[in-house]
């Protein structure tokens, strides 16, 4: 990527976007173009200053993390999306992924470990803080029977027959990265490590109904 990351931040608490404003402006590879005090917003920020990176809180007024995170989905596909925020529960996290984010972290994360994270995601990858990972696992743990939903079961059943995100995306009318993103949770839900393990759970599930 030529040139510095442009960030887009978005949190309802301005001590949070001003600290976290500061932390930026340190990082050489990173500039903060925007922030937004809303959801609503924060959407319309992503259309007007088209940001590379967008940072949000999941808790926001008007709109939440995950409903900005869909509406800037479908204006700004290419933009890479970091859910920065308090963790409440498993299911804010499974409807961040679900709407598209690339990264879910805890507020009370390094600096350092967020910077280094913020880059990977730029380089295409998806990453999950590994606090909000456990606290994931604690509630959703494969010992006490993850909830699977049917859409869950139905994505299931095409990574047992060996299909890939795209040809999954295609039969669902979704995009890759969403699907990526729905493989990841399965993968935490079950306690699995691997997309083989993954199609060996799938089939266990099938067998016992």
């Amino acid at each position: 990527m030529n040139g510095k990351i442009r960030v887009l931040l978005a949190d309802d608490h301005p001590l949070m976007t001003e600290g976290l404003k500061l932390t930026i402006a340190g990082w050489e590879e990173f500039e903060v173009t925007g922030t937004a005090a809303d959801g609503l917003e924060a959407v319309e920020q992503c259309r007007a200053l088209k940001p590379d990176l967008v940072i949000l809180d999941m808790q926001m007024p008007k709109l939440s993390g995950p409903e900005a995170i869909t509406r800037i989905r479908e204006i700004l596909p290419e933009a890479r999306i970091a859910a920065l925020t308090t963790f409440d529960d498993a299911q804010t996290f499974e409807h961040a992924m679900e709407a598209g984010c690339n990264g879910f972290f805890l507020k009370v994360i390094d600096p350092e470990k967020l910077r280094a994270s913020l880059l990977s995601i730029m380089n295409g990858m998806n990453v999950y803080d590994r606090e909000a990972m456990a606290h994931l696992k604690q509630k959703l743990s494969r010992k006490t029977g993850a909830e699977i939903s049917m859409r869950e079961r139905e994505l299931l059943r095409m990574v047992c027959d060996g299909m890939t995100n795209a040809e999954i995306a295609g039969r669902l009318g979704l995009r890759p990265g969403t699907v990526k993103n729905m493989v990841s949770l399965l993968l935490s839900k079950t306690g699995c490590i691997s997309r083989a393990q993954l199609a060996r759970y799938a089939a266990e599930l099938e067998r016992d109904g």
